[in-house]
């Protein structure tokens, strides 16, 4: 896939971790749409799911359409004459920040499975770095997907008074057993090609793409719903006679989803993102959840979906119940939709009008 433009924002300094140890240095790709403001009160920081890019929305060094280019805009819900939108490719990815296809400055050769672990709470601190850079002192609001729900809520408990406002989709506080396990099995895949190496493929002719693939399409049956495969695919088959490859619609489907991120998303950071995800806790380092959840003073909506099976509603459910219970100013709204965990790139309509009204308060 070819390389889309963005900008930079390098980070000189080592950056201590968590879990110990340090990054010597790293970079973030982030792309922006609308103006700061004067007193720069505007911003609004959207964090990714686990698999997209900065490119949120097309702009003016490309026409190509981002993964959520109708909720961005001239009047859309994050309206580019109102905000200063900053969109990023979080610390560990692989579209243009540091991650472990990154070059090791120390080694001179790619970190590959030397990359330290990092958690969600160091994604947010080398964000938080970011704003700095651009003078961002206090967000309008922070708003993630997915993945990047658990970063927006983080940000806006981690770094409380930077966040007035935090809008959270399908994601979660603290991930369940069964949304452990699922990104488990997918890494485990990965870990039993042969072709992986003990992550040092970078360099080899055979690649894990295979086995990138196959994590993949463990994550689309995850992603979206029961009902909808069986409106959406049914039984139908594509195919005639007896065999073990993509026979049925729904196979085609996973075969076509699995084998467009292998081409473009290195397997490293798809096993570094995702242990970040299933240790993620609000909780984390706090003597209960509660105590790590009521760090968030920020006025908050937290956006559920009927059938995400990966996240379910009662996740985002429950933050606000404790957020609610602390006497924050916090609503939960679910959707009831067909499309599971990614209908927030199906149901634009919808979350158009919800995020939208509720950036106007």
């Amino acid at each position: 896939m070819a390389q889309l433009p963005y900008n930079l924002f390098e980070w000189n300094r080592p950056l201590e971790l968590q879990l110990g140890g340090s990054l010597p240095r790293f970079q973030i790709a982030y792309e922006t749409w609308g103006s700061l403001n004067e007193d720069k009160s505007n911003a609004i920081i959207l964090f990714t799911g686990l698999s997209a890019s900065s490119h949120a929305k097309s702009h003016s060094r490309t026409d190509v359409p981002g993964w959520w280019e109708a909720m961005i805009g001239d009047g859309m819900a994050l309206d580019t004459r109102r905000f200063f939108i900053v969109c990023l490719n979080h610390l560990g990815g692989c579209f243009g920040s540091t991650g472990p296809s990154s070059i090791n400055p120390e080694t001179g050769k790619r970190y590959g499975p030397d990359f330290p672990p990092v958690l969600i709470q160091d994604l947010v601190d080398a964000a938080a770095l970011l704003l700095d850079s651009l003078g961002i002192q206090r967000l309008y609001a922070a708003i993630g997907t997915s993945m990047g729900g658990m970063l927006a809520m983080e940000m806006a408990a981690r770094y409380a008074d930077r966040v007035a406002r935090l809008v959270s989709i399908s994601a979660s506080g603290r991930p369940g057993p069964q949304s452990i396990a699922f990104r488990y099995l997918q890494r485990r895949v990965i870990l039993a090609d042969p072709f992986y190496n003990d992550g040092r493929y970078y360099d080899c002719e055979n690649k894990p793409l295979e086995s990138m693939a196959v994590a993949r399409e463990i994550g689309n049956i995850t992603y979206r719903s029961r009902e909808e495969f069986n409106e959406r695919f049914g039984r139908t088959r594509t195919g005639k006679g007896y065999n073990f490859g993509p026979d049925f619609q729904v196979e085609s489907y996973l075969h076509h989803m699995g084998k467009k991120l292998a081409s473009n998303f290195d397997p490293n950071s798809f096993l570094f993102l995702t242990k970040a995800m299933d240790i993620y806790s609000l909780g984390y380092d706090f003597p209960s959840y509660d105590a790590g959840v009521v760090r968030i003073e920020a006025r908050s909506l937290m956006i559920g979906v009927s059938t995400d099976l990966l996240f379910p509603p009662d996740e985002q459910e429950s933050v606000a119940k404790i957020l609610h219970k602390e006497g924050r100013d916090v609503r939960f709204q679910m959707l009831e939709s067909k499309a599971g965990h990614d209908a927030f790139l199906v149901e634009v309509d919808w979350f158009h009008s919800v995020v939208g009204a509720f950036l106007d308060r």
